[in-house]
């Protein structure tokens, strides 16, 4: 259950990272300094204490069409795909750790991202970021958090995707490296919304 909620905060940072400067990254070659930025450097800069700000969402078609109703939430998350619910679950979960751990949400962006490529096989495109971006912002409405939450629809959702992992032996190293492509689709998505 902790390692869920620390997934799910991750994912919230990922999505109150729009906007936010670049952290560089620095390494030597040859006595000369060659600064590169990176989405995972944002993203890993977002976590610091200094740089934490809060979340801002935005109503979306989905959180519009559900109104903050519960028996709607309901009824248009059945709609989603499997890869859809998962994407939905993991930019929940990170907003939920965001509040709880920043730093530590931050960490695990590019491994929740990992797991639900390896799971569905499938990773952010134009429907699942309609998924993913209605996940993050479903904050705006306490009666669906709370409901996800008491319902735990995503924590089973996230921890399926976790044993998949384990039963198929992937690495923690290997989820995160294939999450990184997927955080730089959403900071793409994001920032065309912008």
């Amino acid at each position: 259950m902790k390692k869920i909620m620390v997934i799910l905060g991750c994912t919230a940072i990922l999505l109150s990272a729009c906007g936010k400067k670049d952290e560089d990254k620095k390494t030597q070659e040859a006595g000369t300094e060659i600064t590169q930025s990176t989405p995972t450097a944002e993203l890993e800069n977002i976590g610091s204490e200094e740089n934490a700000q809060e979340a801002v969402y935005f109503e979306d078609d989905f959180t519009k069409k559900v109104a903050g109703d519960t028996a709607k939430f309901k009824t248009e998350f059945k709609k989603f795909n499997e890869a859809q619910k998962y994407y939905f679950c993991a930019a929940f979960a990170m907003g939920a750790m965001s509040v709880a751990k920043p730093i530590t949400a931050s960490a695990m962006v590019n491994y929740f991202l990992g797991l639900g490529v390896n799971k569905y096989n499938v990773g952010i495109n134009d429907e699942n970021y309609l998924a993913f971006n209605a996940g993050k912002n479903t904050f705006l409405h306490e009666s669906i958090v709370n409901v996800i939450l008491k319902d735990k629809i995503c924590e089973d959702i996230i921890n399926e995707a976790a044993d998949y992992a384990v039963e198929t032996n992937k690495s923690v190293a290997e989820l995160d490296k294939r999450g990184q492509i997927e955080v730089e689709k959403v900071v793409k998505y994001i920032q065309k919304q912008k």
